[in-house]
């Protein structure tokens, strides 16, 4: 499929979006389950780990899974190839555990992306779920001066519309770059991933799903369900 092709798709799947104003939307609570996801690409199969966290801090279990990578990598459009990974693992996950998130959280945009539709937005947009992106670098390439101290932000504007923050972490340590994917105000989603940062730059749950999907595609984990999750 050429870009121009998948411009329309993103144009299509962005006008389905939905960004609350600030005090409007969804809010995290006590018990709500957060699914956060990453996955690793080796030999165009995606390697997804899911973690999955009763709000705030009980970690509930981890999911990992395999599936063919069946689209090719186009810068800005990430989300295509990406995004139906995910939604399967989380189908997968919701089937096999009979259980449903409140929260998805992807390593990834969300609404910081030219068009509105990072890979959080995709999913969020595609399950019906509140859906959060936190990258690591920007896709809107912009002069950033967000303090120096934890939870020092700056909002991320483009032509004029919020969508979405610089979040300093750690103290004088590069800053990360959320944004709502789907039903959660900008606000509550920067606030919501300061209350997951720990004491690195990454927040809790993405360093975990990051770790262990990582560990799945070299064999080091297994596939499937665990409810037993080591620290490393």
């Amino acid at each position: 499929m050429n870009k121009e092709s998948l411009q329309e798709k993103q144009i299509a799947l962005a006008a389905q979006l939905i960004v609350p104003a600030e005090d409007n939307g969804y809010k995290i609570s006590n018990g709500d389950l957060v699914f956060t996801f990453d996955i690793q690409y080796e030999n165009n199969q995606g390697y997804v780990a899911v973690d999955v966290l009763a709000w705030p801090n009980q970690s509930v279990g981890l999911f990992t899974q395999v599936y063919d990578a069946t689209v090719s990598y186009e810068p800005g459009y990430f989300a295509f190839r990406e995004g139906p990974l995910l939604l399967q693992a989380l189908e997968e996950l919701c089937k096999t555990r009979k259980i449903s998130p409140d929260l998805l959280i992807v390593d990834g945009h969300g609404t910081a992306h030219p068009r509105r539709l990072g890979v959080a937005s995709w999913l969020g947009i595609k399950a019906k779920i509140p859906a959060i992106g936190v990258a690591k670098d920007p896709l809107l390439k912009k002069e950033y001066n967000v303090g120096k101290e934890r939870g020092d932000r700056e909002a991320i504007y483009d032509e004029a519309e919020l969508v979405g923050y610089v979040l300093r972490t750690r103290e004088a340590v590069k800053p990360i770059y959320v944004s709502s994917g789907h039903r959660i105000s900008q606000s509550a989603a920067v606030e919501t991933i300061l209350a997951l940062a720990g004491t690195y730059r990454i927040i809790e749950p993405i360093r975990r799903a990051d770790q262990f999907a990582r560990r799945f595609s070299k064999g080091e984990w297994p596939v499937g369900w665990s409810d037993q999750i080591p620290n490393f």
